[in-house]
């Protein structure tokens, strides 16, 4: 069975998905790192910077799926990747 087609769509999809959760993602983002920056408290400054530190992990996370859902429409066309 042959999936190429059903691949290419449905990772068209989450692609323009990644795109609107990013944008999303970004203002929460800004909104966190506001808050650390305004807080007199240190423990809970550090409290913050892990969930700005995980907002970026989340971020690289992003990118890995985007590149692989590129080499997936590359191998569709190709027959694989090399």
């Amino acid at each position: 069975m042959d999936t190429r087609e059903e691949a290419l769509k449905l990772s068209e999809d989450l692609i323009k998905k990644l795109l609107d959760f990013g944008t999303e993602m970004d203002e929460f983002y800004r909104r966190f790192r506001e808050l650390r920056l305004l807080e007199d408290d240190l423990s809970f400054q550090s409290a913050l910077l892990k969930v700005e530190h995980s907002f970026f992990m989340l971020v690289q996370s992003m990118n890995i799926l985007r590149e692989q859902l590129n080499l997936l429409r590359i191998a569709s066309k190709k027959g694989g990747i090399y």
